[in-house]
C-alpha cells in the first residue's frame, strides 16, 4: 500500500473515530435534554435556571454538530435556539413543542448520519414556531449573497444565520451555477466551500475576482476547523475564511465587513 493510501486509510479511521464519539456524546446531550424538559414540567421555582443549563446544552451540541458531520443538527438546534429564545417561564404546549425538537434531534443521531436534503425540508417543515410570532413582511434586503456548498445542510445553516443578519441568499450545490449566478446578479458577496465538485471553491473564488465587473464583490470561502489552519495558508490575504464550527459568528463578521466597508451601506445616524 503507497504512503497516500495508508495516509487515507489513517484519515478516514480517525474521521469515523470522532464521529462515533460525536453521536455518543449528542446522544448522553439528548437525554439530559429530555430528562430536563420533565423536570421544567413539574419544577415552576428552578424553571429560570433548568430553561438556562437547557439553552446551553443546545447552543453545546449545535456547535458540535458542524465539527462532526451533522451539520442539520446544527440547523435543528438554531431552530430551536429560536424557539426558547425568551428568558421566561414556558407553558405546558410549549414545552411540547421543545419535546418535538428533541426528538427530531434523537432521530437525526440515531440514523447515524444527516438526514438528506428532501428529508431535511420536510423536518424543518414540521418544526414548530415560536408561540405569537407573526407573519414576517417582507422587506429589501441590505446585502445579496451568492452561496456554494455540495451539502445541503451547510446551505441551509447558512442560509438561517445569514437571513438572521438582513441578507437575501442565492444558493446553490454548485460551483459552475454559483459562477453563473454571481456573474447575472453581482452580489455584494460570494461564500462557497472549500470543497466543491468540478471545481473547488479557491478556484471559483478567483474566478470571480478576476471578472472585471465583480472586482467589488466580497469572497469568503468555508471551510472546516481542522483543516482551517492548513488551508488558510493557501488563501489569498483578500479572500476571507468561514470555519463551520463558528459559522454564525463568522458569517456575522463576514456581512459586518462588507457593510462597513461600503459608505452606501453604513447606517444613517438620526
Amino acid at each position: 500500500m503507497s504512503d497516500n493510501g495508508a495516509a487515507g486509510r489513517i484519515q478516514d479511521e480517525l474521521i469515523e473515530s470522532m464521529k462515533e464519539r460525536f453521536i455518543e456524546t449528542a446522544t448522553e446531550k439528548i437525554n439530559d435534554l429530555d430528562d430536563m424538559i420533565g423536570s421544567l414540567r413539574t419544577d415552576d421555582a428552578e424553571h429560570a435556571a433548568l430553561m438556562r443549563s437547557f439553552r446551553g446544552e443546545v447552543h453545546s451540541l449545535k456547535g458540535a454538530g458542524g465539527t462532526f458531520g451533522f451539520p442539520f443538527v446544527s440547523v435543528v438546534c438554531h431552530r430551536l435556539e429560536q424557539f426558547i429564545e425568551a428568558d421566561r417561564s414556558y407553558s405546558k404546549a410549549e414545552l411540547d413543542g421543545v419535546q418535538l425538537f428533541v426528538d427530531e434531534l434523537r432521530g437525526i443521531i440515531e440514523g447515524h448520519e444527516d438526514p438528506d436534503e428532501d428529508t431535511s425540508e420536510k423536518i424543518l417543515a414540521t418544526l414548530p414556531k415560536p408561540f405569537g410570532e407573526k407573519p414576517s413582511v417582507q422587506t429589501t434586503k441590505e446585502l445579496l449573497i451568492v452561496l456554494a456548498s455540495p451539502m445541503a445542510a451547510i446551505r441551509q445553516m447558512a442560509e438561517f444565520f445569514l437571513a438572521e443578519e438582513g441578507c437575501q441568499v442565492l444558493s446553490t450545490g454548485s460551483s459552475l451555477d454559483a459562477f453563473r449566478l454571481a456573474v447575472e446578479n453581482r452580489p455584494d458577496m460570494l461564500i462557497s466551500s472549500i470543497q466543491m465538485e468540478t471545481i473547488g471553491g479557491l478556484d471559483l473564488a478567483r474566478a470571480v475576482s478576476a471578472v472585471s465587473f465583480l472586482q467589488n464583490t466580497r469572497i469568503s470561502l468555508m471551510t472546516s476547523s481542522s483543516d482551517a489552519g492548513e488551508v488558510r495558508s493557501g488563501i489569498p490575504k483578500q479572500f476571507a475564511t468561514i470555519r463551520t464550527d463558528q459559522m454564525e459568528e463568522d458569517l456575522a463578521n463576514a456581512v459586518a465587513a462588507v457593510i462597513g466597508s461600503s459608505p452606501s451601506r453604513k447606517p444613517s445616524v438620526g
